[in-house]
This record gives C-alpha cells, structure tokens and sequence, in this order.
C-alpha cells in the first residue's frame, strides 16, 4: 500500500514530468537536447524518468534557456501561453 509520502513523491515527479512535456511543446527536443549537449535519443530516454535521469545542472540550463524559474520547473505547475 503506498504511503502518504509515496504518493506525493510520485505526485512531484509527474508535476516535473508534464512541465517538461509542456516545454517540449513549446521548444523542440532537438532544441533541448542541443542546450544539454546530448542526443536527442538521449533526451527521449531521460524522460522516462526526468526525476533521475535529469542532473541539477541539466534542469538549471533548461529552466535559464527556456527564460522559467528554476523552482517554478520542479515545484510548481508551468503554464505558458
């Protein structure tokens, strides 16, 4: 049975999930994957699980390219228009 933690843990990590997807739309993965240097591959495959497969760094070079709060990407749920 999943804990009250749990559930919030897994609620934090799709909120981080659906902001990146919501950047995705508005910046291509191969615009993204050009700011972290990685392979567009490589990119689709982070995204399984951004919350581990994403660094820090990786989040704080996203969030400062696409001009979001860093703290807006992780903690909150992104709204552009």
């Amino acid at each position: 049975m999943a804990t009250a933690e749990s559930k919030a843990t897994e609620k934090d990590h799709q909120r981080l999930k659906d902001n990146l997807e919501l950047i995705q739309k508005n910046f291509t993965v191969a615009e993204l994957s050009v700011v972290l240097d990685i392979s567009i591959n490589t990119w689709t495959n982070r995204m399984k699980e951004p919350w581990k497969r994403f660094s820090y760094d990786d989040l704080r070079m996203i969030a400062h390219y696409c001009r979001i709060d860093f703290i807006k990407l992780v903690d909150s749920e992104l709204k552009i228009g």
